[in-house]
């Protein structure tokens, strides 16, 4: 059994309440008759955040989409598979740079959300702390040796 990441535990335990806070908002208002107005403002927010922190997981086990082909040179496979973690990079990078500027202009602004009131830049944290989270699994599985989960 292969081991589980710190990211994907903690997307795990995101999704988990997720099911459990829509389990009860149903049950609240299809039983109780009694809706409970955060709950699904709550569960939007915590789907972002489990999905931000499960893409690193997921570049640890390199499970994200991606096109294969039958190659015959190895060389060329070699070349796009450079290319692409080049690509990963920069990718990751710019999410982190942008998403620290959102959250900046969040906190600087005074956004909150609509229901629950809450700070706007703790939901667009998710975005630069999970692409800091990528970067760090693309460049352990650019290091050999360091390959992560095949």
């Amino acid at each position: 059994m292969k081991r589980m990441t710190f990211e994907e535990f903690l997307a795990a335990v995101l999704v988990m309440l997720m099911v459990s806070l829509v389990t009860l908002q149903v049950l609240s208002r299809y039983v109780l008759h009694i809706s409970l107005s955060h709950t699904e403002e709550l569960v939007r927010y915590l789907f972002v955040w489990a999905t931000f922190i499960g893409a690193s997981g997921a570049v640890y086990r390199n499970r994200h989409l991606s096109v294969t082909g039958t190659a015959p040179e190895s060389r060329f496979r070699k070349h796009v598979s450079l290319l692409s973690g080049i690509g990963a990079v920069l990718f990751s990078c710019l999410l982190i740079a942008r998403g620290i500027s959102v959250v900046m202009l969040q906190a600087r602004t005074g956004q909150k959300t609509a229901a629950m009131g809450l700070p706007m830049w703790i939901i667009g944290l998710a975005v630069p702390l999970g692409a800091a989270f990528m970067l760090v699994r693309i460049l352990q599985r650019a290091v050999p040796g360091q390959k992560g989960a095949r």
